[in-house]
């Protein structure tokens, strides 16, 4: 049963709701009422990035970077949060889906795979977020936000905040011409003086050499053999949905140490 109107608006601030576009909307159910308790509860921390609506009203696509993730109780938490959010407006309810992921060009396609434009999650150039440091930054990135739904899918990540601004992401590239070394990691590293990041992959042909880099952290990333696509010539972005797994629970992830 849905939550009425009226007792939303009691639970939440008029902003929050205008924040999102949903006053005079009810939750679909009692989950989506709890998800969508965290984005309201947590606005003080949450900075948007990336906002689009659709011109219908049934659709709406966020990028927030929650400033409190250092404090989450999972060491290595994310801090970029996506979220969509859907509208029934007959039935004037909504659904919200979420996740977190580590880097920004992830966070965009994620928003791209769920049927979001894709000039709409690119940012302005006055934006708050860091910008690339090199030409490399800008091809890697523009290759992982160009690239077609199902090519990566994210097996693990870590972020860490304590001494050096990092954020590590493990995936598996299942573009043909990456079949001999499948197994890349996407290194990205935050300079809080220069309000840049540099962002690097490397490359393994097995997932127990890729993890045992990310234990020893010994020498430079392995330079993929495959040659990263110019702008534009990355094939379309399609509508389907991302194959985003987690290592099960229970399961060490190769991301030693602790975040604070």
């Amino acid at each position: 049963m849905s939550l009425a109107a009226t007792e939303l608006s009691e639970v939440y601030f008029d902003d929050d709701l205008a924040h999102y576009r949903l006053a005079g909307y009810d939750a679909h159910d009692e989950r989506t009422e709890d998800d969508f308790a965290f984005f309201c509860s947590n606005s003080d921390v949450l900075h948007p990035l990336v906002t689009h609506h659709t011109p219908d009203g049934r659709q709406s696509f966020f990028v927030l970077a929650d400033h409190a993730a250092t404090y989450h109780p999972r060491p290595g938490t994310a801090s970029l949060i996506v979220l969509h959010v859907t509208r029934d407006i007959a039935a004037k309810t909504f659904q919200i889906v979420d996740d977190r992921l580590p880097l920004l060009s992830f966070a965009q396609r994620w928003l791209i795979d769920r049927g979001c434009p894709v000039e709409a999650v690119r940012m302005s150039a006055d934006h708050p977020f860091t910008k690339p440091a090199d030409a490399l930054t800008v091809k890697l990135e523009e290759c992982l936000l160009t690239s077609p739904s199902q090519r990566y899918e994210v097996l693990d990540h870590y972020t860490d905040d304590h001494m050096v601004f990092t954020a590590t992401t493990l995936v598996c590239d299942h573009d043909p011409s990456s079949r001999h070394q499948p197994f890349r990691i996407f290194h990205e590293i935050t300079s809080l003086e220069s309000h840049t990041h540099t962002l690097r992959e490397g490359a393994w042909a097995d997932l127990d050499a890729a993890s045992q880099w990310l234990i020893d952290r010994d020498g430079p990333l392995p330079t993929p053999r495959t040659r990263i696509p110019q702008a534009g010539t990355a094939p379309p972005a399609t509508a389907a949905r991302a194959s985003i797994s987690r290592r099960p629970s229970g399961q060490s992830p190769p991301f030693p140490g602790h975040r604070r």
